[in-house]
């Protein structure tokens, strides 16, 4: 027998095996193990536009709905939830105390850093503290060294801009399949933070992140919307549900489980439907929500998948979590499910939570450039074009 036709015959062995051993084994095994990996497989094939064929294709139709009904159920779960937020007491008023340094003012805004690493930072690189810690802007964004600062949370810290209220932590964690990683962005004034909207947001084609940013004088920005586009093009310029722009709405709620989430005038970060979106300023429709009157949303855990993802939140004292996880290996990252996201910012102290659009739309922009490392067809390294996004001016 020729070596080829050995090989072919190697290979023909090789499909049957899998074909009569393998597939039945992963496909109806009651393994816990393989029940999650399957369950895991058809959730994040389901939740994209483009891949789910690869859980159809291989997996019974009854199996997938199933996974599917599990996914609408967590959202039906979820119609009256509501943000609500309790009057803040007045601060006790204290003694007169010696004024806060500089340093130490830094140390109290930035109460998120662990102070040892910070300082034998500072330390080893003076320039970023020569014109005062009233002005620090350290951004090691993209950096392969580590700054070796990390946030009580013992994740790294990769940026502070202290004019302008925020800094930016890299996030590393395992997943499933693997390690995913990511950016936390930490603003402390949520005045600064908004909703931008694209130049061409309504019309047909949306802008990418650093366009948007650029458009809204932005600093800082994340996707928000999730978009409708018309056949195959990506023009991402019809959001997808509610939007509301400085108190005016642009588009009503599409519904389908998904939650109104935004600012009011007093900054503060609410989650609920077309009634509460009356109290809002900002707004757009996505979900699921994560965590919600200081508590965290269990149902998550009913469904998963890992994508990127993006997610917003808030603190107590109104401090803004935003989140940007990488996937579908791009940049080595497996991606996240719902419940990692959710976990990451109650980590961060969020009192009020909610997932955004994931997927290709992922990005978190910084100071002129995509931080992350969006996944989009055509590889682009801005990004998808999108309808909208949160930004810190």
């Amino acid at each position: 027998m020729s070596v080829s036709r050995r090989i072919k015959l190697y290979f023909t062995i090789i499909i049957l095996l899998g074909l009569t051993v393998f597939y039945p084994f992963v496909v109806y095994s009651t393994n816990s193990l393989v029940s999650e990996l399957r369950t895991l497989w058809i959730a994040t094939a389901m939740e994209t536009m483009t891949h789910q064929w690869l859980a159809t294709a291989f997996f019974p139709e009854d199996m997938v709905t199933e996974v599917v009904e599990a996914r609408k159920q967590m959202f039906e779960s979820q119609k009256d939830l509501q943000s609500v937020w309790t009057q803040a007491e007045e601060p006790t008023v204290k003694a007169a105390e010696e004024p806060l340094t500089e340093e130490d003012k830094f140390y109290t805004m930035f109460d998120d850093l662990d102070r040892a690493s910070a300082e034998a930072f500072f330390e080893a690189n003076p320039q970023y503290i020569e014109n005062g810690y009233e002005n620090v802007n350290m951004d090691w964004c993209e950096k392969k060294d580590d700054t070796g600062i990390v946030t009580r949370q013992g994740d790294q810290v990769v940026a502070i801009n202290a004019q302008k209220d925020l800094m930016i932590v890299k996030i590393r964690r395992d997943s499933a399949l693997g390690e995913y990683t990511g950016y936390v962005a930490i603003i402390k004034d949520p005045s600064r933070v908004s909703l931008g909207l694209s130049k061409g947001m309504g019309k047909r084609a949306g802008q990418r992140m650093p366009e948007l940013a650029e458009y809204n004088e932005a600093i800082l920005g994340i996707n928000a919307s999730g978009f409708i586009d018309n056949g195959d093009a990506a023009e991402g310029g019809t959001p997808y549900g509610y939007v509301k722009k400085d108190g005016e709405k642009i588009q009503g709620a599409f519904g389908h489980g998904y939650k109104i989430i935004g600012f009011d005038a007093e900054h503060r970060f609410l989650i609920g439907d077309t009634t509460t979106a009356e109290q809002m300023v900002d707004a757009v429709e996505f979900g699921p929500a994560l965590v919600v009157n200081g508590q965290k949303m269990d149902e998550l855990d009913r469904v998963g998948s890992l994508q990127p993802r993006t997610a917003i939140g808030q603190r107590e004292d109104k401090t803004v979590l935003m989140l940007v996880v990488d996937g579908r290996y791009q940049g080595g990252s497996t991606g996240c499910r719902g419940i990692d996201c959710r976990d990451i910012l109650w980590d961060y102290g969020a009192v009020q939570a909610c997932n955004l659009d994931g997927g290709s739309s992922s990005v978190m922009y910084y100071q002129g450039r995509v931080i992350n490392s969006p996944t989009t067809s055509t590889g682009n390294r801005d990004g998808r074009r999108l309808p909208n996004g949160f930004v810190v001016k």
